[in-house]
């Protein structure tokens, strides 16, 4: 199975297929500050930014969220990812409204970045998780070397309702293992990591 590590604001994390949690790491330029999404719930409502800089040659990712605990569970892991947001088809950027069904939220924004057969979690798109407080705070800092911040303009940040499984799906006939989950399931893990519906969304160079 693939490994996967979700991060959460506090946690101490090593080497992950993503990257690498950075402490106080410096040699971020200022110019880099203006490479950012502003994230909005499905009623338009702000509740957080993600900034992208550069950091010694890799991509430091910064997110700060704000959100309503009467709306997203807090106490858990929510998936982000950097999504397409290239098929003109069916809409740019964040549509979504919050009288409609939620499946229909944010599908404007396409799927992950990907290239031609990359499965997840190894899309250029995937990040690693938050982990949002009671309070409906979450806060992340780390570096990844698969994102370059140049691009990035115009793709679509989306926050996920549930936790991103990173690709694992229990499979194996031994005693000590799961049985295989369904084919949906496993269709999901592939697209997804089955994170379930998009909650807010923000496209980069969007205020």
């Amino acid at each position: 199975m693939k490994k996967g590590v979700m991060l959460a604001a506090g946690s101490v994390l090593g080497v992950t297929a993503l990257g690498l949690l950075s402490v106080g790491l410096g040699g971020i330029s200022a110019a880099d500050s203006g490479t950012r999404a502003t994230l909005r719930d499905p009623a338009g409502v702000k509740v957080g930014t993600v900034s992208f800089a550069n950091n010694r040659g890799a991509t430091e990712v910064r997110v700060e969220l704000k959100v309503d605990p009467a709306k997203v569970a807090t106490n858990a892991f929510h998936g982000m990812h950097i999504h397409a947001n290239g098929d003109h088809s069916n809409g740019d950027g964040c549509v979504a409204d919050a009288t409609k069904e939620a499946a229909t939220w944010f599908v404007s924004a396409d799927g992950h970045w990907k290239a031609d057969g990359q499965d997840h979690s190894g899309h250029h798109g995937d990040l690693m998780s938050v982990f949002v407080n009671a309070d409906g705070t979450a806060s992340a800092r780390y570096t990844i070397s698969r994102v370059d911040r140049s691009a990035l303009s115009g793709k679509a940040l989306i926050l996920h309702a549930l936790a991103d499984n990173f690709g694992n799906v229990p499979v194996g006939s031994a005693a000590n293992q799961y049985t295989a989950n369904s084919a949906e399931a496993t269709t999901a893990t592939k697209n997804t990591g089955n994170a379930g519906l998009r909650v807010a969304c923000g496209v980069v160079g969007e205020r």
